[in-house]
């Protein structure tokens, strides 16, 4: 079958880089779920106008968001790899294929969410390519209300996209403990809520009691640093999303 020809190319194309950001396996999936979208948006075309689609969006949760930059030449075959495969199948393309990495703070660390559909733009794309969506700091992605409270005590307002946290004198949030690193953590405001990262402090960050590198931030994590508890908070805002999608969950727990 054509179809599973497809898949196991797109699979042979994820495995190396897709298995060792996520986790074994997710490549199998991945190319599973890419290829029966796309049949399932071919197959919803009038007859004699089957045009394959040439968006592809794959969602990622802040936590994976810097690791799948490094994915974009791999993400750049895979488009390349669709179009010759579908197009040697005779299904046509209005304009070249690409992939769009997005983050949704809403999905588990390791799932990853696929949409599907058609170019809206009428000029043609110049090539195949990886459009990565790279992460700029705006006020307006500030999460609302959102606070820290220090050691039980102090409370400290966040009202800027990015807050470096530290020893340091110039740090937005000074912590005046030895066991925090002069440069210990930073906090990036993303689509409402904050994404902590541990910048390779010496003593390392814990949130509810598990060491991270990076994690987004929800009402009532507790956060260490050395030994400063900070207590974290936010207004949450209800979000609606309509758009039919794939989702492919987290690796199951054992």
């Amino acid at each position: 079958m054509w179809l599973e020809t497809i898949e196991n190319k797109l699979r042979s194309i994820f495995e190396d880089t897709l298995d060792r950001l996520l986790y074994p396996g997710v490549s199998r999936t991945l190319s599973s779920q890419l290829v029966a979208l796309i049949m399932e948006q071919i197959e919803a075309q009038p007859e004699g106008k089957k045009k394959a689609p040439d968006q592809i969006q794959i969602f990622v949760s802040p936590e994976k968001w810097d690791a799948w930059q490094s994915a974009h030449d791999t993400l750049t075959k895979a488009a390349l790899a669709l179009e010759n495969s579908l197009s040697a199948e005779g299904f046509r393309f209005k304009h070249q294929p690409q992939f769009n990495v997005l983050m949704n703070p809403r999905l588990d660390v390791d799932a990853i969410e696929i949409k599907i559909g058609y170019t809206q733009d009428a000029s043609p794309l110049e090539k195949t390519a990886l459009q990565p969506v790279p992460w700029q700091p705006s006020e307006e992605s500030v999460p609302i209300n959102a606070y820290l409270i220090i050691n039980g005590k102090e409370q400290v307002p966040l009202q800027k996209a990015v807050i470096n946290i530290g020893r340091r004198s110039t740090s937005d949030i000074i912590l005046q403990d030895p066991m925090v690193s002069r440069d210990h953590a930073q906090l990036r405001a993303q689509q409402g809520y904050y994404l902590l990262f541990d910048l390779s402090s010496t003593g390392g960050t814990t949130i509810n009691n598990h060491r991270i590198h990076t994690a987004t931030l929800k009402p009532g994590d507790v956060i260490r640093m050395g030994k400063t508890i900070l207590v974290y908070n936010q207004e949450i805002s209800g979000v609606s999303d309509a758009t039919k999608a794939a989702v492919i969950p987290s690796e199951p727990k054992e």
